[in-house]
């Protein structure tokens, strides 16, 4: 195996400027479509971990927060629905319910991260 030869310029971290005109120019050229999608995905796995759901289990329990995941996501179905078309967000709504399910029976049960508990 070479040394890597020390002459070999290493690149440069992109300046905030150039950070932010990539991120413009991503955004620019992504459909609105895959965006929604992708922040419905994102709503679903923070509601599922607000939950406790999630790898880090209570440590991370916040009920209040899953509720407003929950009803974030729940708005953007109905907006996408008509949007972008029912077929699109099919795929979410067997998880809304389940995860308003369970929202539902840990409100009942009160105990770690209940809804008093939280920043709302």
């Amino acid at each position: 195996m070479t040394e890597p030869d020390a002459q070999t310029p290493q690149p440069e971290e992109p300046t905030a400027e150039e950070f932010a005109a990539a991120i413009v120019a991503r955004l620019g050229a992504t459909p609105v479509r895959d965006i929604a999608l992708q922040t419905m995905a994102t709503f679903v796995d923070v509601a599922g971990i607000r939950l406790g759901l999630g790898p880090e289990g209570d440590r991370v329990r916040d009920l209040a927060q899953a509720r407003q995941a929950i009803e974030m996501l729940r708005a953007m179905l109905s907006v996408a629905e008509s949007e972008i078309g029912a077929a699109q967000v099919r795929p979410f709504r067997e998880p809304l319910a389940q995860l308003q399910l369970a929202y539902a029976r840990m409100t009942e049960e009160g105990g770690p991260g209940g809804p008093a508990t939280g920043g709302g």
